[in-house]
């Protein structure tokens, strides 16, 4: 058998790197532990050009493009004092974002992008569903995998893309103990931290708001709530609220009568002029009231074991990016990779897949650990009425706000990586500037918090930097 990798989890992340390695006619294997490739769990997902782009050049932007509908969102503030600003642009944010970078921001379902990137995968009888993992075991010059279902699967590498309760983290770790390594600590799991929660979902749209692409943030003591149009006349929104913090295995999970009690508090919050969060709520379709984890685990791999996306580095929804980071890591995860192959003649020793997860890790790490301070600062400053915040949404950011996060924006796809042995797709006239898999520091840490906030409440979309 030639060089396998087992990729555990049909995420965003997991279906990124399968159609990666198809590319380049790597074998792979991929346990998904649901019946279905993209179950509906009412989420959404922000995409933005250092995303769009890899996603193009795996031949999946046109479609997701067209299932995205009208993305050039129209923003409406909702301030602290309870004053709106709603006036139309004669050209969105998004639009002149695409006319700069190749690409806009969309938004969509969680759903429609795992279905995109499932079907344009030629092996499917290489996606497996059912499988949920249970244990990994490093054996030797192999890695092997079991499933619920008594399955055992062997490859040359494991890869986590099982999002952040990882299943194949916590085998890393326990692999990693019982071993004696000094790399893991038993309790390993009280980094991953939460202060907030929130109620995530999609509605049909009410009668008050207009038919055109909108882009809703609102502000209230304590809360916040951002809401986007969606395709089919309907609606992603989000209610963003603090809680008391918790780590580890003491992070609440709620029920859906929490979410009910929750949502009933503030049915008459005034989130435009004509409309309520009431309405939104009375419309819905699919609703989840989540705790908001967040940590970067300080190690994301172990002899043969490596994990990705969510299951390596969990930010806050409200940057926007953990799909996007997602899918930055699997290409540099690809990229690393096939380097490592050419030099090893395509087979992969014990050292050989440490070099590369440590070399991935390294260039992921500090572009993830700012997406995470970022998230924090935003949240911070999003839903606490303070003379700051108010500085920033009531003055600063309407007059200055755009023309920040436009530099941003492009800083931010100027400096991701792609997928380094693929061409780069060329969009509006433009083929932008990347950084491939090197890490670039630009010491911009203070515009960055600067940078997200303005995106929160003058274009709603937040842009994470490193």
């Amino acid at each position: 058998m030639g060089f396998r990798v087992i990729i555990v989890g049909g995420s965003v992340s997991g279906l990124s790197l399968a159609n990666m390695l198809e590319k380049f006619g790597i074998d792979y294997l991929l346990l998904e532990a649901h019946a279905e490739i993209a179950p509906q769990l009412g989420a959404s997902m922000g995409l933005l050009p250092g995303g769009l782009r890899i996603l193009d050049q795996l031949g999946c932007y046109d479609r997701v493009r067209e299932m995205a509908g009208d993305c050039y969102y129209q923003p409406s503030l909702r301030l602290f004092d309870g004053s709106f600003l709603d006036e139309r642009k004669p050209v969105s944010f998004s639009e002149q974002l695409e006319n700069r970078t190749g690409y806009p921001q969309i938004f969509i379902d969680r759903q429609m992008l795992l279905q995109v990137l499932f079907d344009n995968l030629k092996s499917k009888d290489r996606v497996l569903t059912r499988k949920r993992v249970v244990r990994v075991d490093v054996v030797d010059s192999f890695v092997q995998v079991q499933t619920q279902d008594g399955s055992a699967y062997v490859g040359d590498i494991v890869v986590g893309a099982d999002g952040v309760h990882s299943a194949v983290r916590k085998e890393m770790w326990r692999s990693g103990l019982e071993s004696g390594s000094e790399l893991f600590q038993p309790d390993e799991d009280q980094g991953l931290a939460s202060d907030s929660k929130c109620i995530f979902g999609i509605s049909k749209r009410p009668a008050s708001l207009p038919p055109t692409a909108l882009q809703i943030n609102a502000f209230f003591d304590g809360r916040s709530y951002m809401i986007l149009s969606a395709p089919g006349d309907r609606l992603y929104w989000f209610l963003f609220q603090d809680m008391e913090k918790a780590t580890g295995s003491c992070i609440p999970r709620f029920t859906k009568d929490d979410e009910a009690i929750l949502a009933h508090q503030y049915f008459s919050d005034r989130v435009t002029r004509n409309t309520t969060f009431g309405d939104i709520y009375a419309n819905r379709l699919h609703t989840a009231l989540v705790p908001l984890e967040e940590h970067i685990f300080p190690r994301w791999h172990f002899r043969r074991i490596v994990t990705i996306g969510d299951a390596a580095h969990k930010v806050h929804p409200n940057t926007a990016q953990g799909g996007n980071g997602a899918i930055e890591t699997s290409a540099v995860l690809v990229n690393t990779l096939l380097r490592k192959l050419d030099q090893s003649c395509s087979n992969l020793s014990e050292e050989d897949a440490d070099l590369v997860f440590a070399e991935v890790q390294r260039t992921r790490f500090a572009r993830a650990a700012s997406a995470l301070e970022q998230g924090r600062r935003t949240s911070s400053i999003s839903m606490r009425d303070t003379l700051l915040s108010r500085l920033f949404v009531h003055y600063l950011l309407p007059w200055f706000g755009d023309r920040i996060i436009m530099w941003l924006a492009v800083k931010h796809a100027e400096t991701g990586p792609v997928i380094e042995r693929l061409p780069l797709p060329n969009r509006h006239g433009v083929t932008l500037p990347h950084s491939g898999t090197v890490k670039k520091r630009d010491g911009g840490k203070i515009l960055w918090g600067l940078g997200v906030f303005g995106a929160v409440v003058v274009s709603g979309v937040l842009y994470l930097l490193a």
